[in-house]
């Protein structure tokens, strides 16, 4: 359906691994004659005259204040303007890469959806009941849902990646991290930049911004545009349609206001549609392609899909019933931050921020296989029981958030006393229309359910942290924070032309009370944090940290009968850090690692199949299914050899198991295990399902690489005066995990090195660089996520680019 704006109602570390990382450690130093690093995706700083000597600080606001990278006691990974240019990172979802024992992906279908795996902890649900581990902030306004979050990026000033809880200061659901992304604020100068690329499978796209001061010294203003599009990877050999293409474009505005000496304002506006689709493939080796089967079409709804046998037989509710094949997210925000300087020691913030997505979908999640022969490069116990069947999952949801705080940093007792404090405020309501279809070979249709679901929250909180200078080369930091939150749920089932069979019955929130189930969810939880930082000298510091954080709970928002719209509860961490931060050789090596060891007790975990009992439909279980704990090491290094040469390393080792089995998982796996040793149909059921192996064991935890690395470099070659030639590679290195939450042996994701490269020339004077970049540069395939079938990486890109700044 178009767009319509609503208002809506109230694995285990072994030596192998520790010898990889160690030859790598030893790889960046043989690397230091070779030339360097570039990703996909234009820059956004403009070419630079000189090049620096020594490593460039970089100020964060990883605690809410500004401060020196080095001088933070967490577990940072900053990306300055210059190291965004340097890595060609324009997409959130190019972050992965560079971050230690961060594992990401798209979701299944979703393109426009990141789920961010941070050391451990993660979340493929984009439904509105699910939050997130990972909380992704813009101008330190939160985004709520992950069904847009894969954005692209525009004059970003910097980007954080706080590894660990941040619920002290950034709050709840930061159970694994928080992804902070401060964009450039509007210039005092007319300036700006335009851009235009082309690349493979026909990918064009075009970006620009400009800075037009308005009023000098008074009034600033900041606009910028991007649009892409291309046919897409992905060849549908059943409608003879390209899969996987996309098409975004978007606006966004900024003004800078200085109301007075003492008074600032900030405000951004804008606007986002994105059509990206990421539906499983497979990869054919006599024609080299990537390869699909579904009979959904891009240009027809399931009805005119089916037309022919379903004599004009509607399959899905009126507001699903105009849903074609793909998937469309289109959001707008607008921000506006008051700040005021009321003395030289203290600022006092007056941050709002509001968001509205719309996001709708529809996908096949059988893919319409006929048989073992249609799968290729696969084991043929992945084709879906029913040969030929259409699994249509449709969607329309609205998301909208309104939040407000207001923060105040400060200093104290002669500067030796640092703090940040403040109030916050979130409102956010949901409304998802959802559907889940069985179509068989011959067009017969099966309802698993048709619905509405509108949920709200409403959260309020209260903190403060302060760092104090015990001595001179000691500080203490201690933070709490009180969040009280409030959840609601409400369903109705929609008016589907089929009628539902078996367990899948139309329910609304009464038949959930009915069954003894709650539709509220309270949560008044305080979040305590404690540092001790020591500088042993002015350029290394080691420090030492415990932080509690929590994740809201929620309902399995995607069952088919009301006894199973089961509450899951919220889960608790407790993470202790300890960190090296360190510079030798008058600032050309930098130096940090940091040892991490946690408990999270009560994991969420999303757990989707199909269902062995009812071929071709999908079973969702979300439950606690136990503790989680992990430990590991992390090391982030930057070596500046010699003028222009950046060389980076950076690796993540971890350990996650799952601890405290809740007693119905113990008893799921032995009634598997029964199964498995002659028992009946329903008992092998209960197996490849949760955190139950299809062996019957407990499964390890999902997207935890034991071991990550990522090695680069690059070269700024002055030619003359006016020109400089850029060349830049990279080799990233990802261990093998499961993406499924059962470890289902299909979609094993095996241990792959990707390669990315690129060349740049530059004219200074003239404001123009020519660049040339490939990204999976030896077309690498591996199995990026999974639900059914395998969800394949994207194949390999190059591109070429032009682009004028002034």
């Amino acid at each position: 359906m178009r767009f319509r704006p609503q208002t809506i109602a109230k694995g285990a570390i072994t030596m192998k691994s520790i010898k990889m990382g160690a030859a790598a450690g030893l790889s960046l130093f043989a690397m230091m004659s070779h030339a360097a690093y570039a990703q996909q995706a234009s820059t956004d700083v403009a070419p630079v005259a000189a090049v620096e000597e020594g490593i460039p600080d970089i100020t964060v606001t990883a605690q809410r204040r500004e401060q020196n990278l080095q001088d933070v006691p967490i577990a940072v990974s900053a990306f300055s303007s210059e190291d965004l240019q340097r890595r060609q990172i324009t997409r959130t979802v190019d972050i992965f890469a560079y971050v230690p024992n961060l594992i990401g992906h798209n979701n299944t279908s979703v393109g426009t959806a990141n789920s961010y795996s941070m050391r451990g902890l993660n979340n493929n649900e984009t439904i509105s009941t699910f939050d997130l581990p990972v909380g992704t902030y813009v101008d330190d306004v939160y985004m709520s849902r992950q069904s847009a979050n894969n954005f692209s990026l525009f004059d970003v000033e910097r980007i954080e990646v706080l590894r660990g809880p941040q619920g002290t200061l950034f709050g709840r659901n930061t159970t694994g991290g928080a992804i902070n992304v401060i964009m450039k604020k509007p210039s005092d100068q007319f300036k700006g930049f335009g851009e235009i690329g082309y690349g493979r499978y026909d990918r064009f796209n075009v970006r620009g911004s400009v800075d037009v001061p308005i009023i000098d010294g008074k009034l600033l203003s900041k606009v910028q545009g991007y649009y892409v599009k291309d046919d897409g990877y992905v060849h549908n050999r059943v409608t003879g349609e390209r899969l996987n293409g996309e098409k975004s474009y978007g606006f966004r505005g900024a003004l800078r206001a200085f109301l007075s000496d003492s008074v600032t304002w900030d405000g951004t506006a804008d606007f986002n549609s994105q059509s990206y689709a990421n539906f499983p493939n497979f990869y054919d080796p006599a024609t080299k392609e990537r390869v699909s089967y579904t009979r959904l079409r891009q240009d027809q709804t399931v009805a005119q899909t089916f037309a022919g046998v379903s004599g004009g037989r509607a399959y899905l509710s009126p507001e699903l019933a105009d849903n074609k094949l793909g998937n469309l997210a289109r959001s707008w925000s607008a921000t506006s931050n008051f700040q005021v300087q009321a003395s030289d020691d203290l600022t006092v913030n007056f941050i709002t921020g509001y968001r509205h997505i719309f996001n709708e979908y529809l996908t096949d999640s059988a893919m319409s296989l006929t048989s073992a022969s249609t799968i290729l490069n696969y084991p043929a116990d992945i084709v879906t029981p029913v040969a030929g069947s259409t699994s249509v999952l449709a969607n329309d949801s609205y998301h909208g958030q309104f939040s407000q705080e207001i923060k105040i940093n400060g200093k104290a007792l002669d500067g030796r006393l640092n703090y940040t404090g403040g109030f916050y405020y979130i409102r956010e309501d949901n409304k998802t229309i959802f559907a889940n279809v069985t179509v068989t070979a011959a067009g017969v249709p099966t309802l698993a359910a048709d619905r509405t679901m509108k949920n709200s929250t409403s959260a309020y909180a209260g903190y403060f942290q302060g760092d104090f200078k015990v001595l001179e080369n000691l500080t203490f930091t201690a933070g709490i924070r009180y969040t009280a939150e409030f959840k609601d749920i409400q369903f109705s089932p929609n008016a589907s032309p089929l009628p539902s069979v078996g367990i899948n019955q139309p329910f609304d929130t009464q038949d959930i009370i009915n069954a003894g189930l709650p539709v509220t969810q309270n949560a008044k939880v305080w979040t305590p944090r404690f540092a001790l930082d020591y500088k042993i000298t002015p350029a290394i510091s080691v420090y030492a940290s415990a932080t509690k954080g929590f994740k809201s709970g929620g309902w399995v928002s995607r069952s088919y009968n009301a006894a199973n719209m089961t509450p899951f509860k919220r889960e608790t961490i407790w993470s202790f850090e300890s960190g090296l931060r360190s510079e030798f050789f008058d600032r050309r090596v930098r130096l940090n690692l940091t040892s991490f060891y946690f408990n999270d007790m009560d994991n969420q975990l999303p757990a989707g199949r199909e269902n062995p009992l009812v071929p071709g439909q999908i079973t969702y279980l979300t439950q606690n299914f136990a503790d989680l704990r992990n430990y590991g090491l992390e090391a982030e290094l930057t070596v500046v050899p010699t003028r222009g040469l950046n060389i980076f390393w950076s690796a993540g080792l971890q350990h996650a198991r799952f601890k405290n089995v809740n007693p119905s998982v113990l008893a799921q796996a032995a009634t598997c295990q029964a199964g498995l040793a002659g028992g009946t149909a329903t008992q092998r059921a209960q197996c490849n399902q949760g955190i139950v192996t299809a062996a019957g064991a407990i499964a390890l935890p999902s997207r935890v690489a034991p071991f990550n690395s990522t090695l680069g470099a690059n070269y700024t070659a002055v030619l003359n005066d006016d020109f400089s030639l850029i060349p830049s590679v990279t080799w990233a290195y990802t261990d093998g995990s499961w993406p499924s939450a059962q470890n289902d042996v299909r979609g094993y994701q095996k241990k792959h090195s990707l390669f990315n490269a690129g060349l740049s020339l530059r004219d200074t004077a003239r404001g123009l660089t020519l660049s040339a970049e490939c990204t999976n540069c030896l077309d690498k395939r591996y199995v990026a996520s999974y639900l059914i079938f395998p969800y394949l990486n994207e194949p390999g890109r190059w591109t070429v680019r032009a682009r004028f700044d002034f």
